[in-house]
């Protein structure tokens, strides 16, 4: 029987109350790229720490090439033939190319008995990659894609036989994923194992010959390109709900014995997992726009990660935002809120360009966001949170009355303090603080993101109802089925561009295939 080069059992770990890990099991094959995907929360970077020893497991085992190494440090991994790359780029900015693989090929001297000279290593890593043109530049005067490929160089300067990669493909255009992934198709063949994980599907369903699956700690389902993209499970945990819950929902016997898809359920009855569409009367679309973004390129240092959005959100709108993990949502959101100024290109509220104003001003002017993560005050009581909100001029006592009759869990839960509430508690508490300053923008990132339906359901609810007050609203939101039965609008984002924008039952045929095959069927 073929020992697998690596052989994850059993792992669980947790962080306090929560379970990251829950009983993973899978292995990765000599010879092979292996996917790990899933979506935000799912545990998948926690995994990667567990196998190269910078997180121990509370229980379960990891074994390379037969050897348990659940004990061993990172340091013997990596002299044992792992190698890693990380989400965030660990390149040596002032040195060049060559001198960032050749420190590799030579930590790798110190423990190798093969003979071969630092020099000769990084010659070959370089001509394989394919940065010859570029090896004498320095790192930080390069391009983040080529940056990328650099990384991936070192790591392979020291000779693993099993090759990890975190999102090698953020930053890169679609050529240098391209070769990326024939780079991957290469190294596999000379009996490399090659683990990924990556938000980009089109990339991983092209170079991966098996995938794995984690949601919420757990491996819900492995298997080829194939197998995954038509894996009910999978479809569910990427777009939220599930079919069985979506059947359920469509309460006339004869619709539900026609309803196919997701579209044809939105265009039927507005249901969408758990919400039937709200009874105000939405907007038709010629509405004067409460928000634009225009022809917005944006990003984060040197790395682009919008290129050219345009999103209008027009006045007593709900928006939805939607696409996989890195499409760009969060940073669509952050751009519309003041927190980053974009590139080039124009975001406007209430038909003015906002220029230079941060998020304080323009909270003031009432465009307010709930971040990604809540962002309540964990060492402070839920009053005062809400009293962080009095700082646009509402008196406290307004902001309370406000917060307690939207949300009457956090009256009972006043004199708490925000860092022991519940997920769904703090986001209720986020989304009070928000609405406590009487917005006429609000954005709302991942609003269901790691809550159980019943609190998500409730949270929902809320929107429905500020909604209908006239608020105009943007939503990102990871699992679709929950907000494209409140949206009048929706939107898909695929890397760094709005691919999709119309009414709900419009956008939800093209959802299971820009989240498990990163495009758009045309």
């Amino acid at each position: 029987m073929t020992v697998a080069l690596l052989e994850v059992r059993d792992v669980t770990l947790r962080f306090g109350g929560v379970q990251a890990l829950d009983g993973v099991d899978f292995d990765v094959e000599a010879g092979a790229v292996t996917g790990l995907i899933g979506p935000n929360g799912a545990g998948k970077t926690t995994l990667f720490n567990v196998i190269t020893g910078l997180q121990p497991p509370d229980s379960g085992t990891v074994a390379f090439d037969g050897r348990d190494i659940t004990g061993v440090r990172p340091h013997k991994r990596a002299r044992l033939g792992m190698a890693r790359t990380f989400q965030r780029l660990e390149t040596f900015g002032t040195l060049t190319v060559r001198e960032n693989v050749l420190v590799a090929a030579e930590m790798r001297r110190s423990w190798s008995r093969d003979g071969s000279s630092p020099k000769d290593v990084t010659d070959e890593i370089i001509e394989l990659v394919g940065l010859g043109a570029v090896q004498g530049e320095r790192v930080d005067s390069l391009p983040t894609g080529t940056s990328r490929l650099v990384e991936v160089a070192r790591a392979l300067a020291a000779r693993p036989r099993l090759l990890l990669l975190d999102e090698p493909s953020a930053g890169l255009n679609e050529v240098e994923t391209s070769e990326l992934g024939e780079l991957l198709t290469r190294l596999a063949a000379t009996g490399l194992g090659v683990l990924l994980v990556e938000h980009d599907m089109r990339f991983v369903m092209g170079a991966c010959t098996h995938i794995h699956v984690l949601d919420f700690g757990r491996v819900i389902a492995a298997g080829d390109p194939a197998a995954i993209q038509g894996d009910r499970a999978v479809r569910a945990a990427y777009l939220g709900g599930h079919d069985a819950e979506l059947e359920a929902e469509i309460t006339d016997a004869d619709a539900l014995a026609d309803t196919k898809t997701l579209a044809e359920a939105v265009a039927r009855d507005g249901v969408t997992g758990a919400h039937v569409r709200p009874s105000r009367v939405a907007p038709d679309g010629s509405a004067p726009a409460a928000l634009e973004l225009v022809d917005v390129q944006a990003g984060y240092g040197t790395i682009d990660v919008l290129f050219g959005v345009d999103l209008t959100l027009r006045k007593g709108e709900v928006h939805a935002l939607l696409g996989p993990n890195g499409a760009g949502k969060t940073t669509t959101l952050r751009v519309a809120s003041g927190q980053i100024r974009p590139n080039s290109g124009e975001v406007r509220f209430d038909g003015t360009p906002i220029g230079k104003a941060g998020p304080d001003a323009l909270a003031r002017q009432g465009l307010c966001l709930v971040p990604e993560g809540r962002g309540v005050f964990p060492n402070l009581t839920v009053t005062e949170n809400l009293r962080m909100a009095t700082y646009s001029g509402t008196s406290f006592k307004d902001v309370t009355e406000r917060a307690f009759a939207q949300f009457p869990r956090l009256a009972e839960r006043r004199k708490q303090l925000a860092g022991t509430l519940s997920g769904g508690e703090q986001q209720m508490l986020a989304m009070a603080r928000a609405l406590a300053t009487d917005p006429a923008v609000l954005l709302l990132d991942e609003l269901s993101m790691g809550l159980a339906p019943l609190i998500v359901e409730d949270l929902y609810d809320v929107v429905r109802r500020i909604a209908a007050q006239g608020l105009s609203i943007v939503v990102v939101e990871q699992f679709a089925h929950q907000v494209l039965g409140v949206a009048d609008v929706a939107s898909i984002m695929l890397s760094g561009k709005v691919q999709l924008t119309g009414k709900p039952e419009e956008v939800a045929g093209a959802l299971e295939a820009a989240y498990l095959s990163g495009s758009i069927d045309s």
